[in-house]
């Protein structure tokens, strides 16, 4: 089967550089601390939900002329040098991971035309994304979420202040005609500017539990959400 990878909204196969093969996609694990009381059996493990970092590595190759060589490894290594950028793989085309950075070998300069190197993605959680969940829904659409807990992004309009309530937790907002609320990234921002000091709560309350989430928002306030929905 053929792999394509799409990596900063770039597919590999539009710079004519392909997988060599399908990769092993490593689980994500959470983050767990391990605690011994003295007296009492076993090992006790607590998590606050968060995931460790894990690595996707995918080899690749490349075919051009030789007089071309230098410029497609150039080529390549400008396309992985984002950082914080989706990965996405033709083998899931619904999903995506966040990565944090890409690490490369140097270039394999196997003949005079062919280049065969490998790229080893760093994601930030190990979490697969919903490419559907990056869409704004009605508080209504988001209320049951299947997956793990997600980091939403709230999107109020409005005039005056007003409570944005979920699972019986607060937000405070100061809302000024538009608010949005990244609760993954702890900003709260109008358009490009910060506005941090506009709401008043804790971030991770907002969060979206697995199963049913109540969703409330002061009345004459509009809400829209991108749930951010995430899976194993």
């Amino acid at each position: 089967m053929i792999l394509d990878v799409e990596y900063n909204n770039i597919l590999s196969s539009s710079l004519e550089v392909y997988a060599k093969e399908l990769p092993n996609i490593p689980t994500a694990q959470r983050r767990e601390t391990e605690i011994t009381i003295p007296g009492r059996d076993g090992t006790i493990y607590t998590t606050y939900g968060d995931y460790e970092s894990t690595t996707i590595t995918i080899p690749f190759n490349f075919i051009c002329d030789a007089e071309e060589w230098d410029e497609r490894w150039g080529v390549v290594k400008k396309w992985l040098s984002a950082r914080y950028r989706r990965l996405r793989l033709s083998t899931d085309p619904e999903h995506f991971y966040k990565v944090s950075k890409v690490e490369l070998e140097d270039a394999e300069h196997t003949t005079a035309r062919i280049g065969n190197l490998k790229a080893k993605f760093t994601t930030i959680d190990g979490l697969r994304y919903l490419l559907e969940g990056q869409n704004e829904h009605t508080a209504e659409d988001v209320r049951y979420n299947p997956y793990e807990v997600a980091h939403p992004i709230y999107m109020i309009c409005g005039e005056g202040k007003c409570v944005l309530t979920v699972n019986g937790k607060t937000m405070t907002a100061d809302v000024g005609q538009n608010i949005t609320i990244d609760t993954d990234r702890e900003l709260a921002y109008r358009k490009d500017k910060l506005s941090n000091t506009a709401v008043s709560g804790k971030y991770d309350d907002l969060y979206l539990q697995e199963g049913e989430n109540e969703i409330t928002i002061t009345e004459g306030f509009d809400l829209k959400i991108i749930p951010n929905w995430r899976c194993l």
